[in-house]
């Protein structure tokens, strides 16, 4: 396996976090934002505030033949992305940048850093992702 695939794997652990009865928001406000952009489609991106800048492209399938095809074609390639229970949107994972924009160099993160940010992203997003004031 090439030094990508075995990074790829050290990714790809299994991480699930119940927050059926969470009332309050354990991530910071600020510690996320989205970002709209439109290079010819407009699409949203979910990027935590400080390095390292990882970035979640927001999906959200218009039914759920639409989602259940975008999870089989991610899982097929080894695409890392969170699904959620209660909601048809779809975070992901993009890439790591050296900056908050999507357009900038792309940066390096460790496994577990990874981990521990895409689970604040979901649960961060579960409770501001749907709020209309979106940067």
């Amino acid at each position: 396996m090439d030094k990508m695939a075995n990074r790829n794997n050290a990714f790809a652990e299994h991480i699930s976090i119940d927050v059926t009865d969470v009332k309050d928001c354990a991530v910071p406000k600020n510690e996320f934002r989205i970002n709209k952009y439109n290079f010819g489609t407009p699409f949203e991106d979910l990027v935590h505030n400080s390095k390292p800048y990882l970035h979640f492209q927001i999906l959200r399938p218009k039914d759920e033949e639409q989602r259940e095809k975008a999870l089989a074609y991610f899982n097929e390639h080894g695409k890392l992305y969170t699904a959620f229970v209660n909601s048809p949107d779809i975070l992901l994972y993009i890439g790591c940048t050296e900056n908050i924009y999507i357009k900038s160099t792309i940066a390096e993160v460790e496994p577990e850093e990874f981990k521990s940010i895409m689970a604040q992203a979901a649960h961060w997003y579960r409770f501001y992702g749907k709020e209309t004031n979106k940067e």
